[in-house]
């Protein structure tokens, strides 16, 4: 029959166009750089659903079960991170630390127009709480006003930790045993619970030491794939606390998401298995994409991850209130269409638009992370006299 002839085609194109084998790169850096975009337009869809869910309260259903599958993969950006610095325990502790000190100003510059915006658009109800919400974020490292300034921390102290222990584990123990101590002691007088994001440093850390033993350019079977993302799925669906206790189930905790968080894995014996699963569906589909147009989509956002990221901290406070207010409150596909297409196309354009003074952001954050470091004075030779 034509029609069925047609579609037999139809499906050879599209699989042979990127999912089997004409667009598949060897390439690692280009995996990366697609699977850290894939990744950007699921933070950017993921934290519309945030405000979907309270925007609909108990008319949340579906969006329950996104966040659900989706948001606790978030935690890949540090195995990705992993993937691309393979030779980090080769370098000297000085280009080390120099690139945390850097994630670390680029948590500061995110606080800093975070805290601007909010200052425009809401105001405090005296100049000290204005100074409190400025100041205590940057002195604790936690409490940022932009969303994304945690990961900027928790991807800096998690480089840190993997030298150290890639380096010594003698070293890295005693750090670990003097920033518990420290950390305890902060509890005992009252302090934040989460200083400097340390509740996120054990999964970020094993996520980046994962990462760095990954193989590298080595195709992932098909087969293998689709089993790591059903895998992934179920694993996502019923982890919970007290899994083991009191065993699955697919609609209790709808309101519970795993985090890279101690205490808020859910189950940790389940999720970090998922997260590696996940990771292998996610490279692979990096890897087969990476020629189509939604790997180019992918290569655009994942090849300016750092600034983007940034952009994406401040679009949650001025664009994202303002849209979801005016949003229905009961679900539809439509919807949950509009929401990814229009987060990737609004994102994309104003990246475009910003892109030069984004540029010029990130390179004085580079370049603040070299002061003090010292260079390198070209001696000037004597010159030999002519004879005359």
């Amino acid at each position: 029959m034509i029609w069925l002839e047609s579609t037999r085609r139809l499906a050879g194109d599209v699989l042979g166009n990127g999912i089997m084998r004409q667009s598949q790169t060897d390439s690692l850096a280009r995996t990366l750089e697609v699977a850290r975009g894939y990744l950007l337009i699921c933070v950017f869809y993921i934290h519309a659903m945030f405000g979907v869910a309270i925007h609909m309260g108990g008319n949340a259903w579906a969006v329950l079960y996104q966040l659900k599958l989706l948001a606790p993969n978030v935690a890949a950006f540090f195995l990705l991170s992993g993937m691309a610095a393979p030779a980090l325990a080769k370098k000297g502790f000085k280009p080390v630390l120099r690139h945390s000190v850097a994630l670390l100003l680029f948590a500061l510059a995110s606080h800093i127009l975070g805290f601007a915006i909010l200052l425009a658009g809401q105001g405090y109800p005296s100049a000290w709480d204005a100074v409190k919400a400025f100041a205590r974020p940057i002195v604790y490292g936690v409490g940022y006003s932009s969303f994304v300034a945690w990961f900027f921390i928790a991807l800096a102290m998690a480089r840190l930790f993997a030298y150290a222990f890639l380096r010594s584990w003698i070293s890295f123990i005693a750090i670990s045993a003097v920033l518990a101590g420290l950390i305890w002691l902060s509890r005992k007088f009252g302090m934040p619970d989460n200083i400097y994001e340390w509740r996120n440093w054990p999964a970020a850390t094993l996520f980046f030491l994962i990462g760095m033993r990954m193989p590298h350019g080595k195709a992932i079977p098909n087969v293998a794939a689709l089993a790591a993302l059903v895998l992934s799925v179920l694993l996502s669906l019923i982890n919970r606390h007290g899994l083991f206790r009191t065993g699955p189930c697919w609609e209790c905790d709808l309101h519970f998401i795993p985090q890279p968080m101690i205490g808020q894995f859910g189950s940790i014996f389940v999720y970090v298995p998922q997260q590696l699963f996940f990771a292998v569906f996610l490279i692979w589909a990096a890897q087969r994409s990476a020629g189509m147009l939604i790997g180019k989509v992918g290569l655009f956002f994942g090849q300016a991850s750092l600034p983007i990221l940034l952009l994406h901290g401040w679009v949650l406070l001025t664009l994202y209130p303002g849209i979801l207010a005016g949003m229905p409150t009961y679900e539809t596909p439509f919807l949950f269409v509009g929401i990814f297409s229009s987060a990737i196309v609004v994102h994309a354009l104003l990246y475009v638009w910003l892109r030069r003074p984004l540029d010029w952001l990130q390179v004085m954050i580079f370049s603040m992370s070299r002061w003090g470091q010292g260079r390198k004075v070209p001696v000037k030779r004597a010159r030999k006299p002519v004879a005359g």
